[in-house]
């Protein structure tokens, strides 16, 4: 990914916020089935649920000044501005940045544009399991990827696995130096004899 472009903004991929997203909408989506469900009761018996007699009668007997009302108040409150703030405040840094300052190196760009480059987690985990299957005695391997470390979890027929981790280890951080990765993030390796 890059950008380029005439003011000199930096390119800033965030998370998408998805685990904040799918709680929020479950909760509102089971509230509003409750909802509707006891409408439905309502429009067909005429009558409330037998259910919410209880809490009904709990409701109708707070005053004002019940801590119990003010407690579910606080309550309400809280998760609003929870909700609120993992709305607004944005989340981490979570591409990996390229410098690519040496194939520009002879390139005569004006000095109002700016430009970046970054690999996201995903391409740097397809990166590093790529070049960890091109090594051999590596049957089958998984990789995740994180912005400071890249973990590959590596399967091999070989009963004696001798020194294949330091081989991946060293050739994926070789590849990912070549990309230009700054700071190159540490590599680790888990190597499994398959049975």
């Amino acid at each position: 990914m890059s950008r380029h472009g005439q003011r000199s903004s930096r390119l800033r991929h965030r998370p998408s916020r998805a685990v904040p997203s799918l709680i929020a909408g479950t909760l509102l989506l089971a509230v509003g089935v409750a909802l509707v469900w006891l409408a439905i009761i309502r429009l067909v018996n005429g009558a409330w649920p037998a259910l919410l007699h209880g809490p009904r009668d709990w409701l109708a007997a707070l005053t004002w000044n019940d801590p119990a009302l003010r407690q579910i108040g606080i309550a309400a409150v809280m998760a609003g501005v929870i909700l609120l703030l993992c709305a607004i405040i944005p989340g981490g840094f979570s591409a990996l940045t390229i410098d690519d300052s040496d194939s520009r190196a002879g390139d005569e760009a004006p000095p109002v544009q700016e430009r970046e480059t970054v690999m996201t987690r995903r391409a740097v985990a397809r990166l590093a399991k790529a070049r960890c299957l091109q090594i051999d005695g590596v049957g089958a391997a998984t990789a995740t990827a994180t912005t400071r470390r890249v973990h590959l979890s590596v399967k091999t027929s070989l009963h004696d696995p001798g020194d294949l981790s330091t081989r991946i280890i060293e050739a994926v951080r070789a590849r990912l130096e070549e990309t230009g990765l700054s700071p190159v993030p540490q590599v680790t390796a888990t190597v499994r004899s398959r049975d």
